[in-house]
């Protein structure tokens, strides 16, 4: 009887819904290009660009997504703007895992190096017959996450979130001036705020200064982030203090390079912001002091001769959240 009794148990529990899984944030290491993975809850895949047009960040993102996300394909792959260090890869990846959705802004008119037009081709020739999507600033990243996920794109193509159409205003700053004009692709990028239940995670591409302001100023589009992807590798035309101090971050993650981002300028715009509690970067910048990087537990890559190590972050459905680097052994806890 009590064999019987343990055999029902087990095929109700076999039978029974299996609880949701964290949604994960993975920062690949593609050496001062970007590429950011997520998988949602519901198991839905999220590569945010695709790093240089290398075999080694190909690779790195494919073992990004089958070894640690543990997922079989790219559900939604977001170029962020069309330079080569966020999508130079995307045709290798393309052929090494099947990706199903393209989203991005419409292509600049001006392409004309030879190296950016044999990219387009192949990111036209990797997204064919796939859905492909130019997103507005507004829009929403269609997810089966239910009411609690969501990706919401703030900017695209130079525009931002609720702005009328036409040529948008410089607004000006007292504490922080506008800077020239931007007319290039960074001024472009796709920006989106995933949230998650109580959680937020921000993430701008290469968004430069005047963009950034037009997100908080007059109206704060963001409001509060609990993790800030710093814009632009953590690079200087990038990451207004008027942007960082309005979204008040308690954790910051650098997607730098050795030589590339995370330079000591931005690192003191992050240290001055009163909410921010850490700082994490996939590298060490190798040009720049001690004092001018987060604590050595809080850097995936310390030599400028890499292996490649990552950046995870584990979503609880709560909110509460862990940034780990799985090299270092190091992992903190925060609460939304």
């Amino acid at each position: 009887m009590k064999r019987v009794w343990s055999l029902s148990l087990l095929l109700v529990l076999a039978a029974a819904p299996q609880s949701a899984r964290k949604l994960e944030v993975f920062w690949i290491d593609v050496e001062g290009g970007a590429a950011t993975l997520i998988v949602t809850p519901g198991g839905e895949s999220i590569l945010v660009d695709a790093g240089w047009p290398e075999e080694r960040d190909a690779q790195r993102i494919r073992r990004g997504v089958l070894e640690l996300a543990g997922v079989r394909r790219i559900d939604h792959y977001i170029t962020t703007h069309w330079h080569l260090d966020h999508w130079g890869a995307i045709g290798r990846v393309a052929e090494l895992l099947p990706v199903e959705a393209f989203y991005g802004h419409e292509f600049p008119p001006d392409v004309q190096e030879d190296i950016v037009a044999k990219m387009k081709e192949a990111w036209l020739k990797a997204s064919e017959g796939k859905k492909r999507v130019w997103v507005r600033a507004g829009d929403r990243l269609p997810l089966q996450g239910g009411q609690d996920l969501e990706v919401r794109f703030l900017t695209s193509n130079g525009a931002v979130e609720g702005e009328p159409a036409g040529v948008p205003p410089i607004r000006e700053c007292e504490r922080h001036p506008a800077a020239p004009i931007d007319p290039g692709e960074n001024a472009r990028s796709v920006g989106f705020l995933l949230s998650y239940g109580k959680f937020r995670f921000l993430d701008l591409g290469d968004l430069t200064w005047n963009v950034e302001h037009r997100l908080v100023c007059p109206k704060n589009l963001i409001g509060h982030v609990d993790v800030y992807q710093v814009t632009h590798h953590g690079w200087d035309p990038s990451n207004n203090p008027a942007l960082v101090g309005a979204i008040t971050p308690t954790v910051a993650v650098i997607n730098n390079g050795a030589k590339k981002g995370g330079t000591a300028k931005v690192f003191r715009t992050l240290k001055a912001t009163p909410s921010l509690k850490d700082i994490f970067q996939v590298h060490r910048n190798v040009e720049t002091t001690p004092a001018d990087n987060t604590a050595p537990e809080f850097v995936a890559n310390d030599d400028e001769d890499c292996k490649g190590e990552w950046i995870k972050m584990s979503v609880e459905p709560g909110g509460t959240y862990t940034i780990e680097i799985p090299a270092k052994g190091t992992k903190r806890t925060y609460r939304p």
